[in-house]
């Protein structure tokens, strides 16, 4: 009898679901009431969303003061007789006559949360393109056919991080998560002076410390407390472990045990024998121990568990696959309650198929993807086209038993990478979404132009990232260093992006632009990526040809469309598309002509250059000893470059008094007669006096505070000799007092019309 009548109930509530009526909504005659200020952004967020449909006042107001005869939206509260018990992060919206009501799991109100997004996006048929972007239907009054739905997410752990709201409206969030983070953080802060033998033992001290810092200077580590909080654990200390079982009981035995180790780098872990004796290296590991020490870590897990377990029976503990620990071990397995976050640097299939597979060899039941890095793929200004291989990433994943995702990235106004999160992100609220499905829901923003910017998308993914790159990713990021996908990628661009590219891509956007039926609202967010596509062509040939034209262009399209003018990634990467340089020249005529990198350069510790006149070498310049570049003070130049000779390393690592730098020019031919022609200095430190020719041009003593780092131009126009094909002979006599010294910004010879 009980199974006949949970059938008929069932086939009365499909029924109800089949015959229920549409539901008419005037937005200028709604309200919304809230359960409880916590929800105040939220309901603010749905306030906005309506009332950019309705266009007109939707108000928030208590719901003892709801005016008669409106419409309400009930954020937190639930219909009289609907159930109270959900699952994790479960939201549910259900829409009568007179009231849409939003309610549902509590935990972090996720579920409530859920609930006014899947409303806004399957009832009224919003999207959320970009994390800056809305985009809707307006009309007044709605219609809702759908007038019930709810959201239950099976991945536990579903984060794109810094994306703001943008996160909550895709309805990213997490229920019952392994505890994880770095979880030793403070424990220098804690422990430093009582137990320094729970911390890993580097340059012959357990203390904080950095990368080759063998001095070990502990004060200033601290001054900053940034090395403290990263130091490594001595992770074979029986104390340490038994110190991570007090701190869990004291904590009231949860879950799970947080093991997720600091973010040291893998040389500074711990170098003590215990610690050693667990690893298993080759003899190339052995020099750097990069992502080689996992067996120390998995057996560190392993015992602390062993000691939790006399506590609680299901308590299971969590830890990374991350910096030192990232490879699979190779002889120390994995307890079946060990929950590991994998943090991959490598994104290609064949690695994470084999980073995967190994793990799994030595265990690996349960897993979270949180990949370390994923913002090096952010792109800068251009298009991506790797879409479609992070949500073959999710797939990929998913199948091998994945229970979240934690994607480490930075927040992009890039609409291409806006693009693939966007993918992405839909995989994560339902993993059986096929990538066509996923495409389709992003390209409804756009309304009838959907078609072609999804070709235009298509473009990007099938002509650059498949035909060109995905076979060159590893030799991509070998070239950006440290994973840097993207760094590597403008250092050597023109084996994959052509300014034809740009050009054929965009026809799309044309068309798209012309799609009859388009609302004013769509046709500005196609606009958005014509504006982007074409900003992507200057930004492309200002990286490939490096010629002061192309920075100009782009920097003038920057400053007429307001755009930022100096993107912190573009800096960092080296100015790769001259804007700095050409702001910092702004005051002179194109072209500007860089002087070389390295000069020949002579210490003068007795002062007697000038008496010798090393001045009027000329020539013979290049006979001096050793060469410097002009882009570092001479204390420390870069490591990597070879022709700064190890001897004048050496001589220069503490040097205080006078040195001299010289080097040779031609000027342009066009220059002559109808150009002031100027050195150009980035920065000297401290005063320093210039000679072209041997005659002296100029001196710049050291005055004010800020002297060492301003840059300053010198007039040489008078002391140039001969014609284009003449050598101009320069050198600069540097004299520092103290601290760092020389020439440490770069020099331009440059030039003003008369």
């Amino acid at each position: 009898m009980k199974k006949l009548l949970t059938v008929l109930l069932l086939l009365f509530a499909a029924a109800a679901a089949v015959f229920a009526k549409d539901v008419k909504i005037d937005l200028k005659n709604a309200v919304i009431v809230q359960q409880h200020k916590k929800f105040a952004s939220l309901s603010a967020d749905l306030q906005k969303h309506l009332e950019l449909i309705g266009g007109g006042k939707v108000a928030i107001v208590p719901a003892s003061k709801v005016p008669a005869g409106k419409y309400v939206f009930y954020v937190g509260i639930a219909p009289k007789g609907a159930k109270t018990s959900f699952k994790g992060e479960e939201g549910i919206y259900l829409v009568t006559d007179k009231a849409a009501y939003f309610y549902g799991d509590k935990f972090r109100n996720y579920g409530i949360y859920h609930a006014v997004y899947t409303f806004l996006e399957e009832a009224l048929g919003v999207r959320w393109p970009g994390v800056d972007q809305i985009a809707v239907v307006k009309r007044n009054p709605v219609v809702i056919s759908k007038v019930e739905g709810s959201f239950a997410p099976v991945l536990n752990i579903r984060g794109i991080r810094n994306q703001g709201i943008w996160s909550r409206r895709m309805r990213l969030g997490v229920h019952n998560p392994p505890q994880y983070g770095h979880a030793f953080t403070k424990w220098w802060a804690m422990y430093g002076k009582t137990h320094p033998e729970y911390f890993a033992l580097n340059y012959g001290k357990r203390a904080p410390t950095g990368l080759g810092r063998r001095t070990g200077d502990v004060a200033q580590a601290l001054a900053s407390n940034k090395y403290a909080q990263i130091i490594a654990l001595c992770v074979s200390n029986e104390k340490v472990w038994d110190r991570i079982i007090e701190n869990w009981k004291k904590a009231g035995m949860p879950e799970y045990v947080n093991l997720c180790e600091n973010d040291a780098p893998d040389n500074l872990s711990c170098h003590c024998e215990n610690c050693k004796k667990l690893d298993v290296l080759t003899p190339e590991q052995e020099k750097d121990w990069t992502h080689a020490l996992a067996d120390r870590y998995v057996y560190f897990a392993n015992e602390v568990l062993k000691r939790a377990k006399k506590y609680r029976k299901d308590v299971k503990v969590s830890m990374y696959a991350y910096n030192a620990s990232q490879d699979a071990p190779k002889k120390i397995r994995l307890a079946d309650e060990v929950v590991i976050g994998i943090v991959p640097t490598n994104f290609t299939m064949p690695s994470l198929t084999e980073y995967v597979s190994g793990w799994k060899k030595m265990g690996l039941k349960h897993f979270y993807y949180r990949p370390n890095r994923h913002y090096y793929y952010a792109m800068m200004c251009l298009p991506a086209g790797f879409d479609k291989h992070f949500y073959d990433v999710v797939q990929f994943m998913v199948k091998q038993g994945c229970i979240g995702f934690d994607y480490d990235t930075g927040k992009t106004l890039n609409p291409s990478v806006q693009f693939s999160d966007y993918v992405i992100a839909k995989a994560l609220q339902n993993p059986s979404l096929s990538y066509e499905d996923c495409v389709k829901h992003y390209l409804e923003a756009y309304g009838n132009a959907g078609e072609n910017v999804g070709k235009y998308f298509e473009y990007w993914r099938k002509n650059v990232w498949e035909k060109r790159i995905v076979e060159n990713v590893d030799k991509i990021t070998t070239l950006g260093a440290f994973y840097n996908y993207a760094r590597g990628l403008v250092k050597d661009i023109t084996p994959y992006y052509k300014e034809s590219d740009f050009i054929e891509a965009g026809k799309y956007l044309d068309d798209a632009m012309n799609t009859p039926g388009l609302t004013e609202d769509q046709k500005a967010l196609v606009k958005r990526l014509v504006d982007f596509n074409e900003h992507g062509r200057l930004f492309f040939n200002a990286v490939s040809r490096k010629n002061d034209k192309d920075s100009l262009t782009l920097l003038k399209y920057r400053q007429e469309n307001k755009l930022k003018i100096l993107h912190g990634t573009e800096q960092y990467y080296g100015d790769v598309a001259g804007l700095k340089r050409v702001q910092d020249l702004a005051e002179f005529t194109p072209p500007f002509k860089k002087m070389p990198l390295f000069w020949r350069f002579k210490l003068d510790p007795q002062e007697v250059g000038e008496k010798e006149g090393w001045q009027n070498d000329g020539k013979n310049y290049t006979k001096w000893p050793y060469v410097m570049a002009t882009n570092r003070n001479w204390e420390k130049p870069y490591a990597h470059y070879k022709a700064i000779s190890q001897e004048i390393r050496a001589l220069t690592k503490d040097y205080d008094g006078i040195a001299w730098y010289a080097a040779e020019t031609k000027i342009p031919e066009d220059w002559f007669g109808k150009r002031n022609i100027y050195l150009y200095f980035g920065a000297v430190d401290d005063s320093c006096t210039i000679y072209v020719n041997g005659e002296k041009v100029h001196h710049r003593p050291y005055i004010n505070p800020s002297d060492w780092s301003t840059p300053f131009s010198v007039d040489i126009t008078k002391f140039v000799k001969g014609d284009a094909k003449t050598r101009q002979y320069i050198t600069v006599r540097v004299g520092d007092k103290g601290g760092a010294g020389g020439i440490w910004k770069e020099v331009f010879l440059v030039s003003r019309a008369k």
